[in-house]
């Protein structure tokens, strides 16, 4: 199910199923794809490769190490990897680990794949990939470059009943719900959310979260 307004969308996990799902994002924002991938078994892990877009790995929960260009980097819970167009990247997790990744539109060949350094040849450059650990992100990402679409992405926890004021966003927000129920309400218009589902948020839109459950969101800012 896909719930449209002029300055929001709402999309159910079933209908955000396909990795690449592009088509169904609006185009006011540069993100391409928001997934909340299910819990995996320690070990899980992605071989060498590259992309014709950005794309970040949120870890929700596990502990691991991931590789930018040859470069091994540990991460945690509530740490952020970024990996630009033209970054070789893997990661090998060594527990059981959540994670959420996101997308930004293809761009150059608009290979909508894992590309191989072995097959296609190595990328093209654009900018170094980063990541933020785990306990030093509580807010805007430091150093974040020109290319990085995002400037936060982080956890957010919600008791039952607890809120997250109204306000007016200066810039595009969304929020992926981990677990538990969540009302939204935007513009006017009163929704639930549920494990899985996307709520994109446009700059300007009047918002207001309430848990009806104890709930663990993911929280993106743009910027």
């Amino acid at each position: 199910m896909i719930v449209k307004g002029p300055n929001f969308q709402v999309i159910s996990k079933n209908s955000n199923s396909e990795y690449y799902s592009g088509d169904i994002y609006p185009d006011w924002t540069p993100i391409a794809g928001i997934h909340d991938m299910a819990p995996r078994p320690k070990g899980g892990g992605v071989e060498p490769h590259y992309h014709d877009n950005d794309e970040f790995w949120f870890w929700a929960t596990g502990r691991g190490e991931v590789w930018l260009d040859g470069v091994n980097i540990p991460v945690g819970p509530n740490s952020v990897t970024y990996t630009p167009m033209g970054v070789a990247h893997k990661f090998l997790m060594h527990t059981d680990f959540e994670v959420v990744a996101v997308i930004t539109k293809s761009e150059r060949k608009k290979r909508e794949t894992h590309i191989l350094v072995e097959e296609d040849g190595p990328p093209e450059p654009t900018v170094p990939g980063f990541v933020v650990p785990g306990d030093q992100n509580s807010g805007p990402f430091p150093n974040r470059g020109e290319r990085c679409p995002l400037r936060e992405l982080r956890l957010v926890h919600l008791k039952t009943g607890e809120e997250v004021a109204s306000l007016l966003p200066g810039a595009n927000e969304h929020w992926c719900v981990l677990n538990g129920i969540v009302d939204l309400e935007v513009d006017g218009q009163k929704l639930q959310l549920h494990a899985g589902d996307v709520a994109l948020l446009r700059a300007g839109v009047t918002r207001h979260l309430r848990a009806i459950t104890a709930a663990r969101l993911v929280f993106l800012r743009e910027g």
